[in-house]
């Protein structure tokens, strides 16, 4: 267990990761610096979001913009010390009826509170975010949560 610790504190100094989905849901050029970021515990979410304030669980979003719509999503870690993890994908639906396929995703693990965003991505057909989140140490504490379709 103390192995697993030390190699996860030695990558969560800021590990970040985002991947663009297939070609028809290509991100813009910036999508490099669209990657997360983090907060404090205070911090709330985008302006005009509103996440619920509850520890551990993950509050997903999107954001819909000239350059596309971003997945967005954020976990408010119990304590500082805590390493937590959240990932966020924005799933489309070519046609009603059809799976969701994940188009843009990022994932974030660092210690305390984290916030993060996938590159802004350009699909045509309903999107929806999700996220998954928690203590990264716990994974049975982690859930996930969705936006409904837009």
């Amino acid at each position: 267990m103390r192995a697993r610790i030390a190699a996860l504190t030695a990558i969560s100094a800021g590990l970040t990761l985002a991947m663009a989905g297939p070609s028809w849901a290509t991100p813009t050029p910036s999508a490099g610096t669209a990657a997360g970021t983090s907060t404090s515990a205070a911090a709330s979410a985008a302006p005009g979001i509103t996440c619920p304030a509850q520890v551990n669980r993950p509050c997903a979003w999107q954001e819909r913009g000239e350059r596309g719509v971003l997945g967005s999503a954020q976990v408010t870690a119990e304590h500082p010390g805590q390493l937590t993890l959240v990932r966020v994908d924005v799933k489309i639906q070519r046609a009603w009826g059809s799976p969701w396929e994940t188009v843009a995703s990022s994932t974030l693990l660092q210690y305390g509170s984290v916030r993060v965003s996938t590159p802004p991505v350009s699909a045509l057909g309903p999107i929806v975010v999700c996220a998954t989140g928690g203590p990264a140490l716990q994974p049975a504490l982690q859930s996930t949560t969705c936006t409904t379709p837009h």
